[in-house]
């Protein structure tokens, strides 16, 4: 479809890959316009019924592209919040698809892409994947992210993981309740994936969508917190503490407040 994100089609079931391998799948502006755009033509389209999201190469994603974060220093608050709100818009974009979206993780999946993984309906992610909230480590706050995973994981799960940015692979996902189902290897990734699907063509379309709708209605994230997640989100990206973690990690030195 584009530079950053390519979509198959196979009958009723569409495959949206992101496809920047060579960053690890790290969402910037492009891509994240590309990957809202993506998920509102295929809900748009009555012959998808099932959507399986996946990452080209080594990794699903690995959160923001740091290179794009260090372009908010000098900019207004008020583009900063437009970035944000371009964010939040993506995650709310798959969150409200109304096919069966199933999505494989392979490799990393961190930070930003953890939204990503909340906003799906069924999980499935290898033994050996890699997951990680790591937003505290560069001085930033998953707001926009826990607006998303909240509701899935509970606080409790939530405030450990984002607290600690501890890394945990498939087995504590699915422990956590962000994964579904765990595989071994790649083969049993695709097979637990061709499952699902075909589970979800032989389900009615017209009940998988209203079933999402009842979900969102019962728990989704309403408007007050998805405006304070983006609040957050875009105040912290605007922090000193953020532009120096950044820019350590870029650097690949420790940032000033690290022992």
């Amino acid at each position: 479809m584009t530079a950053t994100i390519s979509i198959a089609r196979d009958g009723a079931v569409a495959t949206l890959t992101l496809d920047r391998p060579q960053v690890r799948n790290a969402l910037n502006p492009e891509m994240i316009a590309d990957i809202r755009a993506g998920f509102e033509e295929l809900s748009a389209d009555p012959s998808v019924r099932v959507v399986v999201l996946r990452g080209a190469g080594a990794a699903f994603c690995a959160g923001g592209d740091l290179n794009w974060m260090r372009d908010v220093l000098g900019q207004t608050e008020a583009k900063v919040k437009a970035d944000s709100r371009n964010l939040l818009d993506m995650y709310r974009t798959i969150d409200a698809c109304p096919k069966l979206v199933v999505v494989q993780v392979r490799g990393a999946a961190y930070a930003g892409a953890m939204g990503i993984l909340a906003c799906c309906d069924v999980v499935i992610a290898r033994r050996d994947a890699r997951f990680c909230l790591s937003e505290i480590k560069i001085g930033l706050v998953p707001g926009i992210v826990a607006a998303f995973m909240v509701p899935r994981i509970g606080t409790h799960r939530f405030r450990y993981l984002a607290a600690s940015a501890i890394a945990f692979d498939g087995e504590a996902a699915l422990a956590a309740g962000l994964a579904h189902e765990i595989a071994d290897d790649d083969d049993e990734l695709d097979a637990r994936t061709k499952a699902h699907v075909e589970l979800g063509l032989q389900a009615s379309p017209d009940a998988i969508a209203k079933t999402g709708e009842l979900i969102r209605a019962l728990g989704g994230p309403d408007r007050s917190t998805l405006d304070a997640g983006l609040a957050w989100n875009a105040q912290a990206r605007l922090s000193n503490e953020a532009q120096e973690g950044i820019s350590a990690f870029l650097e690949k030195r420790k940032p000033a407040w690290a022992r």
